[in-house]
């Protein structure tokens, strides 16, 4: 077998690689059923966001890692990277909310909904949670009795940083293996869990994913992939600066392209959008170094 070495790019955790591990109709079954106690039925199909046409009006207007949708329900899980901030939170709900309005209603046919359970896995720890795992509904406050409204929308938190060995061997190899980060730990998950049924698919289809790596560059150069990179858990301002440092970046080469076509200087900053200080900086260290 090739020498793989693990990085950030190829380590589990990861969106694309978890993304094209869990998109296996076998692990995200086993995954919704040791994090959810649920199984899925035969009727179910699973996507992930490689997919680039769906006949779902949900998964065109959401943005999930891995999405399975049967006769009776939607699961959905994300991996998420980095400190949580506040604005996970909204992003939750308005997943959730999105998942439930997004699907089609016959003629006032509201018992026909399909519950929708969305399942977030947290590196770090989501935002104000120190809780392994928490469960999220519609429910009721009266008189200081909890009650739930509904089973139509469930929010399910994984927070790896405070996961403890528990009573589902599944969940645990499950939370195992999206913590390994390079080749040692790897070498202790196969160790520990290759000879369990769910253990030894998760490795198998995992060196299957990062060997190929046509398939993971050309998934991780897509549009909704690059999106989730630049806005996870930033605000709007912050994601709008991220993005034009990338934005810019490319413009400066192409800029730097164009003064060594012989252009002007004014020529290449209406044509980049560079200012024309960054052009003349970029055209100084382009004759100092020709």
């Amino acid at each position: 077998m090739e020498e793989i070495k693990i990085t950030s790019k190829t380590r589990p955790s990861n969106d694309v690689v978890f993304g094209l591990v869990f998109e296996a109709v076998p692990i995200f079954k086993t995954a919704i059923k040791c994090i959810l106690g649920e199984e899925l039925d035969d009727s179910s199909y699973v996507v992930t966001q490689k997919e680039n046409s769906m006949d779902s009006s949900i998964y065109s207007k959401i943005r999930f890692d891995v999405y399975a949708e049967s006769d009776t329900k939607i699961y959905t899980i994300d991996m998420q990277n980095g400190p949580a901030k506040e604005l996970i939170n909204k992003r939750l709900v308005y997943y959730a909310c999105r998942a439930v309005g997004a699907q089609r209603v016959k003629k006032g046919r509201y018992d026909e909904l399909k519950a929708c359970v969305i399942s977030f896995v947290f590196e770090t720890g989501s935002y104000g949670s120190r809780e392994f795992m928490t469960e999220y509904y519609i429910a009721s406050d009266a008189g200081g009795k909890t009650r739930k409204y509904s089973d139509l929308l469930k929010i399910v938190e994984i927070n790896l940083k405070y996961y403890k060995s528990t009573n589902d061997e599944n969940l645990n190899i499950l939370c195992e293996f999206l913590k390994i980060e390079n080749n040692k730990g790897l070498d202790k998950f196969l160790e520990n869990y290759s000879g369990s049924e769910f253990g030894a698919v998760l490795y198998e289809r995992y060196i299957k994913v990062i060997l190929d790596k046509e398939l993971m560059e050309e998934v991780g150069k897509m549009e909704m992939y690059q999106e989730k990179m630049q806005l996870r858990y930033h605000t709007p301002a912050e994601a709008e600066v991220i993005w034009k440092k990338g934005e810019n970046k490319k413009a400066e080469e192409i800029a730097k392209k164009l003064i060594g076509s012989g252009m002007t200087k004014e020529f290449v900053a209406e044509h980049t959008g560079v200012t024309i200080k960054k052009v003349e900086t970029i055209a100084k260290k382009y004759n100092k170094n020709k």
